[in-house]
């Protein structure tokens, strides 16, 4: 006996539709988290890094994204294999920020920042998005003297942190700056909070594109920065423009890219692009 192919006849066939009854689209109730404009942020920001092509240009396009959709004009786009390590180590790029600031957090009130506390590497872990207010630096003397004796003169009333998880790749942090006497907004809060879900996919791969690159370059010598500026000088970037991307001056492009010439034994940039392949760019 052998098994019947023949095609289900046509009542069997109806038998097994759905049929419904066109109601035109949902309507969004009135408890929704996000009102419709919020989603229209949060897509604009996911259309900005779809598709960038590299690392670099993750963070640049996420930075100009938050720019763009939330009216930031200081901010903060950091990665690393633990929430600690990008904020220690600062591999990234930050916009807005003078140098005298960055100058005088590094040497005196890093280590006061609420941010760089366990406790607030386990909230934005569990939240996705953390305000400086929701850790209550007034609870504790160095904190407090670190808003009231640096972040307040430079008119800084409030952050808001955001860590996009990449898994075993490891995370992007995002810290964005609030001036004048306002907070964070709740709502900024409640997009944020969903592009850190949204953009983990994304940060993943772009953070292990980048490892592979780091790997294989590895035995280069090269530092971060210098494999950063080598790699867009590879694809044909001028100084100016890496200087743009990197978020760096002229002069410190062309510095690391003397030295990454150097270590890869390269006469130009156009025998960097040709020999670029072969240590590991993907």
């Amino acid at each position: 006996m052998t098994e019947s192919t023949a095609e289900p006849s046509p009542a069997v066939a109806a038998a097994h539709a759905i049929v419904s009854e066109p109601r035109g689209p949902r309507r969004l109730p009135g408890g929704e988290p996000l009102p419709p404009e919020d989603y229209r942020r949060l897509f604009g920001v996911l259309e900005a890094v779809d598709r960038a092509p590299d690392l670099p240009a993750f963070r640049e396009s996420l930075l100009r994204a938050l720019e763009e959709w939330f009216g930031y004009s200081t901010i903060a786009v950091l990665h690393g294999p633990t929430v600690a390590a990008a904020l220690w180590e600062g591999h990234g790029i930050k916009s807005g920020y003078a140098q005298e600031f960055l100058d005088e957090y590094a040497e005196r009130w890093i280590a006061h920042d609420p941010f760089m506390t366990p406790e607030a590497h386990r909230l934005l872990a569990e939240r996705g998005c953390v305000t400086l207010r929701e850790l209550h630096p007034e609870r504790v003397p160095a904190q407090r003297e670190y808003v009231e004796r640096f972040l307040r003169p430079h008119g800084i009333s409030d952050k808001g942190s955001m860590i996009i998880d990449g898994g075993a790749e490891g995370v992007v942090y995002v810290g964005a700056v609030i001036r004048g006497a306002r907070t964070v907004p709740a709502r900024d809060v409640a997009v944020l909070r969903a592009l850190s879900r949204h953009l983990a996919p994304h940060a993943a791969a772009q953070l292990a594109r980048d490892r592979r690159t780091a790997d294989a370059c590895r035995d280069l010598g090269l530092t971060v920065r210098e494999r950063e500026v080598a790699e867009l000088a590879a694809q044909g970037l001028t100084n100016q423009q890496i200087a743009r991307r990197l978020f760096v001056g002229v002069d410190t492009v062309k510095k690391h890219l003397t030295r990454a010439l150097a270590k890869t034994r390269s006469a130009s940039r156009t025998q960097l692009a040709a020999r670029w392949p072969q240590f590991g760019h993907t």
